[in-house]
């Protein structure tokens, strides 16, 4: 038995997932067709979906969650970066967005009640559908 208590061993540091703070939201009416990938998906080819251009203040933490954008009562979970800062998710079923509703920014799996709002509320976009 050992009567040296040495040192506890520093534990690194851990990574940070804070969220960026959204600094504007833009919604436009578009046509969503999902990626074609080696399997089968899930998600449909949609007429009518709404997109919401999202621009942050920093980058989006790369971790095994996935960001979502809480719109209401609605969690959009498709999602793409188009650099550190822009970031597009697509609302599918757009009939569940309610006018008015508070927007924010949270982690897949986590609680709605954990997401960040962004002081932004939903409004319908008036424009026709764009082709991607």
């Amino acid at each position: 038995m050992s009567s040296d208590p040495g040192e506890l061993e520093r534990q690194p540091d851990r990574p940070t997932y804070d969220l960026p703070r959204v600094t504007s939201v833009e919604t436009r009416r578009t046509q969503f067709a999902p990626r074609r990938r080696n399997f089968k998906t899930a998600l449909p080819d949609v007429d009518t979906a709404v997109e919401f251009l999202v621009v942050t203040d920093g980058a989006i933490p790369a971790r095994a969650l996935g960001p979502v954008l809480v719109v209401g009562e609605s969690i959009l979970t498709e999602v793409a970066a188009a650099d550190d800062t822009h970031y597009r998710f697509v609302a599918l079923e757009p009939q569940t967005l309610e006018p008015g509703a508070p927007i924010s920014l949270g982690w897949s799996g986590r609680p709605v009640t954990e997401s960040i709002p962004t002081g932004f509320r939903f409004e319908p976009p008036e424009s026709a559908p764009e082709e991607n």
